[in-house]
Order: C-alpha cells, then structure tokens, then sequence
C-alpha cells in the first residue's frame, strides 16, 4: 500500500467520512497567508476530511427559532473535536513516516480583522471550504457553502497540511450540486446574501470557478459568532462597532442553528416531509437492515467509548409514559439508546476528570447515532429529553452516573449490558504498556514518598512558583477585559490533596507534531493558531488516555484519578479554547518520574521530543515503584540561552534554582512569575502573541507590580472582538533549539 492509500486508510480508521488530496497547485489564488505555502514553505499538499453531520440533527434542529439548536449540538460537543481529533493524529501520522504535517483546526481560531497585507475579515488559518473542493470532494453552493455528492452541505472538514507527495484526488467532474433554489437566501435571519452583499465572487480552484455572493461577515456571524438576539432589529450596516454597542446593551442569547445550511440540499438528494421538518430532508437508503448487525455494531462503539452501562428500549414502551414522549423529540423514533458512565466518589469534584467523562459521552453517543445515520436510518443525540428518566425507565439508573440518550428509526432490540470488565493489571510494565496502547508517548512513574522529598526540597530553596492573586476577566468573551481579582493558593498542592490515600503517580505524555510549534510567527502567515490548537488537543487526548488507564486501574481493584496540574503551580494561557493550563504545567510530575528535566524557562524538556510535548498525572491508590529519575543530556548546560533574549517580558533569569534529591541535583529554571503571567496569561506584551491576532498591545510592565495594576492595563485595552481569539505562542518555546530524538 503507498503512503497515500495509507494515509487515506489512517483517516477513515480515525472516524472520517470523507477524504481528498489537494495538491497546493490548486491553491494559486489564495492570499499567502492563508495558503498551504504561507502556513507550512515546502508544502506538497493538503489532506482534506469530513464527517457527515446527522441529518436528523440538522432538520430537526434550530426550533423554534435558530437559536434554539437542540440535537444540532452536536456539531460543537463531537463533530468539531472529532475532526481536531483527526487533524492532529493524521498529523502525527504523516510526520512518523518522515514528513513534515501542519494539523489545522476545524474551527474557532481565526482572526477577525484584515492583518497587514491580508484584508480579510474573519480569516481563519486556513479555509477548509475552499480546501475540501481543491481535494475533489464537492463544490461551492450558492450560500458559499461545500455541497458533497454524498451528503450535500451536511459535513465539515478539517485539513492537514504537508511535504509529503501524496496522489491527487481528482477535482469533483460530476453533476451540479446547487441548482440555486435560493432557499438560503430566503431563510437567512439576517438577511446577509441581500443585504451588505459586496458583489458576486468568482473563486477560480482547480480549473473549477464557483460563484456565490460575498456577504458582510459581521452581518452572517451577528447570532452564530457573536450570540446576539436575532429578534433584534439588525441595522442597515454591521460591523465591528455595531456588534460591540449591541454587546454592551443586550448581552449575548446564544448561538444559532445556520439556515444557509439547513434549508439547503443538493436536488439530486432533496425532498421535502412537511410533517416531519419545515428544511428539505436528505435522501437515503438503509444499508443494513439486520437489527443483531447494528446491535453489534453499536455494542463496539460503546466498548471503544468506554461506556459504563447501557441500554436500548422501545419508542412503543414509552407510549403512555406522562413524563418522556420520545416522538417530540424524534418523530420517526423507534428505539432509544441511554448510555451512562459512573462517577467514582473519588472524582465527582475533579472538573479535570469530569470535562473527560462529558467528551466520552459525547462521542459515545454521536458514534452511535452517526452510525446508524450512514446506515440509512434517523438518528440525533443531545435532545432536551430526560436522560435519568430515560435510563430509570430502562432499568440502569444509578446516582453515581452521567447519562446521555441516542434516538433513532432503527427498530434495534432490547437490550440491558454493564460494561465487561477488563483483566487486572497490576504489574508495572503491564501498565507501562497498557498505558501506551491508550496513546500516550511517554509513560513514568513515582511514589507518594518521591513526591514528599522533592516537595520538602522545594520548599527549603524558598523558590516563588506562583502568585498569590490573579486576575480573571468576568465580561463578555467580546469586547472589554471586565477584571476581578481573585485569590489563589500558591501552596503545592499533593497527591493526596487529589485522592485520599494515594500511593503513587503515573505521568504520561503527549507529543505534538514539531511544526506547529516550528512555524509559529516566523511564516508567511505569521499565525500562532496551529500552536495553540496542538497544545490544546494534546490535552484532550492526554485526558482520553488517562481516563482508560483509570479504568483498567479501578477494574483491578484500586482508585484512580486525574489532574493536568499536580501540584496546582502551573499559571494559565489565554487562547481560543479558553484559559489552558501553561506548559509548566505537571513539569514536576515529569521530573519525579524520570521523563524530562526543567529547562531554564521552566518547561519540561523530554530527550525524546525536548519542549514538545504536554503531561496528565495520574494520581492511584494503586503501588508503583519509582522510575529512575532522568540522568541524560541536559541541553540547556550548552546552550545559547536563546530563551533568555527571547523573552518579550525579561521574566528568564540565566541563574535556575537547585534542589538536591536522592543524590541527584536538578535545576529548575528560575521564572518571574508576574512578568511571565503579564505577556502569556494576560497578553499584554505584543511579541507573545497579541501582534499576530491583530491586536496592538504592549504595555510595559509596571513598577507596581501588583494585580490592581494587571486590572488597571488589561481594562484600558481595546480588544474589540478580538479578545476572545488572541492566542500566545510564549516566545522561549519556539526559540529553544531542544527538540530531542525521536
């Protein structure tokens, strides 16, 4: 099999629907910026993947107005993490064989404002529209949307942008898919392709030309993005300004189902059920009819999800039920799917566990119904019925579990079934490997014992590893930094502070693909966006990892837990996907279970993949020897210190702090907290970040160092829109020449 089929294999086996090669040729008229080349020099092509939105989701969704989104959620909780998903571990794919990769994210960070040459609004890092017609998988509509022959608009991509030559797929040569019945311009809330339209567009990709109107952006995204009343009465002229002033004087309602893409359908798979849905209905035929099939299937999906517990009942059993009428919810329903995952006493307060147990679940449940959805049945989750209700009336309730509900026009049978569990383990190596089969890189361990002398040693070097107060933003995610300033411990927090008990830790790592970090600000596009979505996803799929090894943990008898920060030191960096957890983060954790050491900056740095790489710990009641602590190269005794004249805040000092332990001295970079925090948590230095979004912010960091301070210059910002999509690459990252050897 030659890399492209393997790639094109590896995609589909990681939850793709649909996949295409665009060689950058096809991308010529692109702006730069926002061009395979611009994002990645030496790019070859873009590998282009799409999932199938539920059809159910998006017929039955945004009623009664487009705001009230329902089953079409799930595009946000599984669709688009899933095609993050796919974007990194393709990624990863394509780099293990040699090549460079450049994952995309499949939405949500792009900047909103033209930047220097590129006048564009709204510009993500890359358009993964125009990237799914350069791969041959459809064509423009219209609304300016990809209709796909199979599914029309109900899919979204995500692309993955390499050196590697894969085959082309051919540009799509079919039959029109728009046959511009204007249903989008007719149901369009905000009226965007007749009002403020700047002219027709004429998009020239592969030989292929495509038009469709250019709406004003402001004007489209006033619900979608920016979460404001469509019974407002929208002015004339939107734009930045507009969206602020409304802002400020409503608030935000919520987001919005699109109706540019739920009233439309190619013609080849249109028709229309007035009784069912008011948007057209998708045609399709079952492909599997056997019900023991589809059980099995489904009971897969579950196994790989995890699922505590699970049963399927009869819409027919519900019938008389006062409380659960499952048809509001799903007018073709004929069985119902509830799947739950218990809460162990020993994490039902930890958010860290509990945000991993919900993207389970989510997955769990868009798996199933995504299934049965391609296997030509009606499927939706994330309904507003009862979950408890659903899962007392089928007889697996339990008060310790969360719960989720799939309903389908599959006729499946009835069925009751607890999760199997699996083999103890209860060997070190077991568990190493175990660990690793759940997809971490780097797996260690060490005792409660281990962590009691570092942290004494800590302590005796008098080293200030974080302040004592913060400032947290309370406004809008739009428009102005509203601060409060709020305490924190700065005590280090311990493994028993996590689980009571505990015995021992775990720390597994997660490498991310070098050239995210590689082609921070210095390319062409200048963007930190593929940065800021790798370290991101990294954690979401450390989290998975971790909470199978819990699992396999509690099946053998012990308790379980997890934390993206052990010893609650680590500060926070503003992003897109919200406040993550700085990559000191579990730095500690590295060190005492022999993974990594700490490089002047204070990140951990791996001889396998130096800073590129994030850590979960693990914290068990169950007994684990301690790794040996790390006694390789330290790469920072021989280096330049690029980091320290790289540092936009001077907050590196060339003098680390030392600690003795077990006979072992380790050095741990000495990092002025307030200074660091001033440019990665708060984004006050431009050259961290803010520059690259678009945002002129450089505020010199105050004699009075103090939080009232931090208030002080974060409010007098304008951050506009902005705000909520200003993302930090730190600057001693991307300069640190440790990259280790994979």
């Amino acid at each position: 099999m030659n890399l492209t089929e393997r790639v094109k294999t590896k995609a589909v086996e990681l939850g793709a629907d649909l996949v295409g090669i665009a060689p950058v040729e096809r991308f010529s008229g692109a702006p730069l910026r926002m061009s395979p080349q611009g994002l990645l020099p030496g790019a070859k092509c873009v590998v282009v993947v799409g999932i199938h939105h539920l059809d159910a989701a998006v017929e039955l969704g945004g009623q009664p107005t487009p705001h009230d989104t329902g089953p079409y959620d799930s595009q946000y909780l599984a669709m688009n993490p899933k095609l993050d998903d796919i974007s990194f571990l393709l990624g990863r794919f394509l780099e293990s064989c040699g090549y460079r990769a450049l994952p995309i994210a499949a939405s949500n960070i792009w900047r909103y404002r033209a930047y220097k040459d590129l006048d564009v609004d709204f510009a993500p890092d890359l358009a993964h529209r125009y990237a799914a017609v350069a791969a041959g998988l459809g064509q423009i509509g219209w609304n300016g949307l990809v209709l796909t022959p199979q599914f029309g608009p109900r899919a979204r991509f995500v692309s993955i942008i390499t050196d590697a030559e894969l085959e082309p797929t051919p540009m799509y040569d079919g039959e029109d898919l728009c046959d511009r019945c204007m249903q989008c311009v007719n149901n369009c809330p905000t009226d965007a392709f007749r009002k403020e339209v700047a002219r027709i567009n004429e998009i020239e990709i592969g030989g292929k030309v495509f038009q469709f109107p250019e709406t004003n952006k402001w004007r489209c995204a006033w619900a979608e993005n920016f979460c404001l009343d469509l019974a407002h009465n929208i002015p004339e002229r939107v734009d930045e300004s507009v969206i602020l002033k409304y802002l400020e004087k409503y608030g935000m309602r919520g987001g919005e189902e699109g109706c540019c893409l739920q009233f439309c359908m190619n013609p080849q798979l249109r028709y229309y059920d007035k009784s069912y849905c008011r948007p057209p209905r998708r045609k399709k035929q079952c492909h599997e009819t056997d019900p023991e099939k589809l059980l099995s299937a489904i009971q897969e999906i579950l196994d790989d999800a995890a699922a505590d517990i699970a049963a399927i009942g009869q819409a027919e059993d519900f019938d008389d039920e006062q409380l659960i009428h499952p048809k509001l919810h799903l007018p073709d329903v004929a069985s119902l799917i509830c799947i739950g995952i218990r809460i162990r006493p020993e994490c039902e307060d930890n958010d860290d566990y509990l945000s991993v147990v919900q993207r389970r679940l989510n997955y769990a449940a868009f798996n199933v119904a995504h299934h049965l959805d391609l296997a030509g049945y009606s499927a939706i989750t994330n309904t507003r019925i009862y979950s408890e209700l659903v899962a007392e009336r089928l007889g697996i309730y339990e008060s310790d579990a969360e719960y989720t509900v799939v309903l389908t026009s599959a006729s499946l049978p009835s069925m009751k079934r607890p999760r199997p569990k699996s083999e103890a383990i209860c060997e070190p190596e077991q568990l190493r490997n175990f660990s690793r089969e759940a997809g971490a890189d780097l797996v260690g361990f060490f005792t409660v014992e281990r962590f009691e002398r570092f942290r004494d040693a800590l302590e005796a070097a008098g080293a200030s590893l974080k302040e004592s107060e913060v400032v947290e933003d309370i406004g809008l995610s739009y428009g102005p930094y509203v601060p409060r300033i709020i305490a924190e411990d700065a005590e280090i927090k311990e493994p028993s502070d996590w689980l009571e008990g505990a015995k021992s830790v775990i720390v597994l790592g997660l490498h991310f693909p070098d050239a995210a970090l590689d082609t921070a600000k210095i390319t062409p596009a200048e963007t930190v966006g593929p940065f800021t979505f790798t370290r991101y996803e990294a954690q979401r799929l450390l989290g998975d990892a971790a909470f199978r090894v819990i699992q396999r943990l509690n099946d053998s008898g012990y308790l379980a837990t997890l934390t993206y920060d052990l010893t609650g030191l680590a500060s926070k960096v503003h992003s897109s996907r919200g406040m993550l957890p700085d990559m000191r983060a579990n730095r500690f954790a590295a060190i005492l279970s022999g993974l990594a050491f700490i490089g002047l900056h204070g990140c951990p740095i791996t001889a396998e993949f130096g800073v590129r790489q994030v850590f979960v710990a693990i914290v068990t009641d169950c007994p684990l020897p301690d790794d040996p602590l790390y006694d390789g190269r330290i790469d920072c005794n021989n280096c330049e210190k690029p980091c320290i004249a790289a540092c936009p805040t001077s907050a590196i000092s060339s003098e680390p702090f030392v600690i003795q332990l077990e006979g072992k001295t380790i050095e741990i970079g000495n990092v002025d907290c307030f200074a660091c925090d001033w440019a990665k948590r708060y984004c006050l230095s431009s050259q961290a970040g803010p520059k690259y979004c678009g945002l002129d912010v450089d505020a010199p960091i105050p004699q009075d160092r103090s939080t009232l301070a931090v208030a002080a210059a974060v409010s007098k910002v304008n951050w506009g829109v902005q705000k909520r999509h200003c993302n930090i690459t730190e600057e001693c990252l991307r300069v640190c020449p440790a990259r280790g050897q994979k």
